[in-house]
């Protein structure tokens, strides 16, 4: 492979970090999610890690098309 960057190389948690913002945002922008302390919830993500959160599986699966 001769494209792209080696894993735990210097510029690959910036360049992930700006593929990955795009899609989150879409995500949190779709207002589908669950209400959680009055606060909707639709995506939890920690480093490269994401659940997807919806309160029933035809949402789930909106969300996943988004992705």
């Amino acid at each position: 492979m001769s494209n792209g960057t080696r894993q735990g190389g210097v510029l690959s948690p910036y360049l992930f970090t700006r593929y990955i913002r795009e899609i989150l945002g879409a995500i949190v922008d779709s207002g589908i999610g669950c209400s959680i302390g009055g606060m909707l919830i639709n995506v939890i993500a920690y480093a490269d890690d994401l659940v997807l959160i919806a309160p029933f599986w035809k949402a789930l699966q909106f969300l996943q098309l988004i992705f």
